[in-house]
């Protein structure tokens, strides 16, 4: 069965270092999900950046705000006559993405919190997760086995996470 294991991380530059050391234990990026928010005046000099470029957040920040009508990042030029009114978005990745609807969306505080009981975890808990991504915290959720748990366990402990959890799933 599997096996759902997340909690929050500092940041986004936090969450990518997980991300990266999920990879090195050669799990998939197909079971690693993240969320986190992205202004678009955000101040980014604050923002603990991660030590090496991580592919898997660079590629779902960039295609979030693709579709939202942005191209690559906070300040491009518009595609649109008309900009949007976005003053901030989540970004969603992996199979959380996916139970929201879409490979990524922005401005959708329902549907992170129901995708996130979707899995599993208990409403409550979704929505304390929901309320520390908009004060800037990153989440990350890993989709593994009971066995292979013992593994991924250690790279969230080491990684100072927060709210953990975890949650079997039948399906």
């Amino acid at each position: 069965m599997p096996l759902f294991i997340a909690g929050l991380f500092r940041d986004r530059g936090q969450a990518e270092r997980v991300v990266a050391a999920l990879q090195d234990l050669e799990i998939s990026s197909k079971d690693i999900s993240v969320v986190f928010r992205e202004e678009a005046e955000e101040d980014l000099t604050g923002r603990d950046p991660a030590e090496e470029d991580v592919a898997f957040a660079a590629l779902a920040t960039h295609s979030a705000w693709e579709r939202l009508g942005w191209a690559g990042g906070a300040r491009p030029p518009y595609r649109d006559k008309v900009a949007p009114k976005i003053e901030m978005a989540f970004v969603a990745a992996g199979p959380v993405a996916i139970a929201i609807g879409g490979a990524q969306l922005g401005a959708c505080s329902g549907g992170i919190v129901g995708s996130m009981s979707n899995f599993g975890f208990p409403h409550d808990l979704a929505r304390q997760w929901h309320g520390r991504i908009i004060d800037g915290r990153a989440w990350v959720m890993v989709r593994t086995s009971e066995r292979e748990g013992d593994r991924v366990r250690p790279v969230f402990e080491k990684y100072a996470w927060e709210l953990p959890a975890e949650s079997i799933r039948h399906w």
